[in-house]
């Protein structure tokens, strides 16, 4: 007696308590359909010689003396937004260390100061604002 009433406990209390969370939050929050999706960017945005150049630019423009506290194997992400002309929007990095961060910040202003980035495309070719994620990594020697 006492395992069927466990048994019976057991199921309506998983039959009560049990839920779906995605059905939760699509009622919650409506998808405006007036709002459009982002473009989606099939070339992307790049610096006029290559990315490859523009990190080495980076490193030639970045304060080293400002890293000497910092550590030794720094990383941060650089997000740049380019416009439909090629002009640099924002400059933004995402990393651990927060002095790193600003020195790179500072390094990539430099770097595309004055410079016209060739701007990313859509499927039909017309140019989009873009946004650039390009990982860098600095080592000290």
């Amino acid at each position: 007696m006492k395992k069927a009433l466990s048994l019976l406990a057991l199921s309506i209390f998983s039959i009560c308590f049990s839920q779906k969370i995605s059905d939760r939050y699509q009622s919650s929050q409506p998808q405006d359909q007036s709002v459009p999706p982002p473009p989606r960017v099939s070339f992307p945005a790049q610096f006029p010689s290559s990315n490859k150049v523009f990190l080495k630019k980076i490193d030639q423009n970045i304060n080293k003396s400002n890293l000497k506290i910092a550590g030794s194997n720094l990383s941060t992400e650089i997000i740049l937004k380019i416009d439909q002309d090629g002009n640099v929007l924002n400059i933004s990095t995402y990393g651990k260390n927060e002095i790193f961060n600003k020195e790179v910040k500072a390094a990539a202003g430099k770097s595309t100061e004055n410079i016209k980035w060739i701007a990313g495309k859509n499927n039909q070719g017309q140019k989009v604002i873009d946004i650039v994620k390009i990982p860098y990594r600095f080592k000290k020697l």
